[in-house]
């Protein structure tokens, strides 16, 4: 079975860490992979360095373009060199719920009037570059698959009525996450943040409720501390300095790019990871740090939906708003409120036991859900489920390459 995978991938980006994440999985399930890098940094994992020169020869079984919606494009010839062609993409804003009122110029421009103004199809506007272009190039593909439910409220609007649907969330490398022993009930209880922290992960709301909880329980100010690595503003490292003028805040901040053995000894040494995003495609860091034996505080907005629940984490509120204010009519995303994230933040740090249990049954359910072999196998299952007799087709051609050997 000839499969063709067209992504980026990168140790930097959560599309690029996909990329090889998804590009392994096959490689390993037996599939004959070559690889199209739309974008590609170094380094390069040394198991698939030999993909990268792997000469492109037409044609392919199956055609993956697994990238953004702006970016899911395929050319008449490439659509003409493979028998069935999946877009798999994700995205994190959703639709505008209903009419909202706006203040436009009156006729005449002296004055401006209220204005009732309805939603635009899809959740793509304004922020998608090449959104107009959107329906047209979805109509080569024989597939799309969306993320989770956000992806599929922003794209299926928008979608050719003969397309095919479906939704499936990309995975993780679970082999590499194993439990490690944390100290839940001693006298230092972290609460952190990893990854590409921007705006859109709201870290400095973070950091506002670390505070505040600090100058509001004792308790806390003695034990509780916060830690953040990011590869990217808005944080940086100086804030150590600003943030402890004088006194220990119990805060630090990375700035660095980590290697998985200097990740491991910082999940192993916090309990809980916090984000109370906007919006997440799938947030590796939480898969990760989960499977581990710690618990999160998340969002249940986009991904996370997929795989967040009372028994493996804590499930924070939130209100949709415009991701532009002056675009009421356009893509929306969740907002959580400081003090619901410092009420969480508290009970979790007053209840470890609960914390610690929830952390023992992720590291469990977790992997089994969303390794990416698992995930693999699951596109194969929507590939045949959705995609007629040629989806059957592809199936028993990836029942026939799979290798008995995949879990040696």
């Amino acid at each position: 079975m000839r499969v063709l995978l067209k992504s980026p991938f990168s140790q930097f980006s959560g599309y690029g860490q996909d990329g090889y994440g998804l590009a392994r999985a096959l490689k390993d399930w037996g599939v004959d992979l070559c690889l199209q890098p739309t974008w590609l940094d170094v380094p390069i994992p040394k198991d698939l360095l030999h993909l990268f020169t792997k000469p492109l020869v037409a044609p392919f079984d199956l055609t993956i373009n697994h990238w953004d919606p702006a970016n899911l494009n395929i050319e008449e010839p490439a659509r003409r060199a493979t028998g069935l062609a999946v877009a798999w993409s994700m995205w994190e804003f959703s639709p505008s719920p209903g009419p909202s009122q706006v203040m436009r110029w009156a006729e005449g421009g002296k004055s401006k009037v209220p204005v009732t103004v309805q939603p635009k199809p899809g959740g793509l506007y304004p922020l998608c570059r090449n959104r107009g272009s959107f329906t047209k190039r979805m109509r080569w593909y024989d597939l799309l698959l969306g993320y989770d439910p956000v992806t599929m409220s922003a794209l299926e609007p928008l979608l050719p009525p003969a397309l095919a649907r479906g939704m499936l969330l990309g995975g993780y490398d679970a082999e590499n996450w194993r439990p490690v022993q944390r100290d839940w009930h001693g006298d230092q209880f972290g609460f952190a943040m990893h990854g590409a922290l921007n705006n859109r992960k709201q870290p400095y709301l973070v950091l506002q409720a670390h505070l505040e909880l600090r100058d509001e329980d004792e308790a806390y100010r003695r034990q509780a501390r916060l830690s953040f690595h990011t590869t990217m503003p808005p944080l940086f490292p100086e804030l150590n300095e600003i943030l402890s003028n004088g006194e220990d805040r119990r805060v630090r901040v990375f700035m660095d790019t980590w290697d998985d053995a200097t990740l491991k000894q910082f999940y192993a040494a916090n309990h809980c990871l916090v984000y109370p995003s906007q919006g997440e495609g799938k947030n590796v860091p939480c898969l990760e740090f989960m499977s581990t034996g710690g618990t999160v505080i998340h969002t249940k907005r986009g991904g996370p939906e997929m795989w967040l629940n009372d028994g493996v984490g804590y499930e924070l509120p939130f209100k949709l708003r415009p991701v532009i204010a002056k675009h009421p009519d356009g893509a929306h995303s969740a907002r959580v409120e400081l003090a619901d994230l410092k009420r969480v933040m508290l009970h979790v740090f007053r209840n470890r036991g609960e914390a610690r249990m929830k952390g023992e049954l992720a590291s469990r359910v977790i992997p089994q859900q969303l390794d990416w072999q698992v995930v693999v196998s699951d596109l194969f299952r929507r590939i045949r489920d959705l995609c007629g007799r040629q989806g059957e087709i592809l199936w028993n051609m990836s029942q026939e390459c799979h290798r008995d050997d995949l879990y040696r």
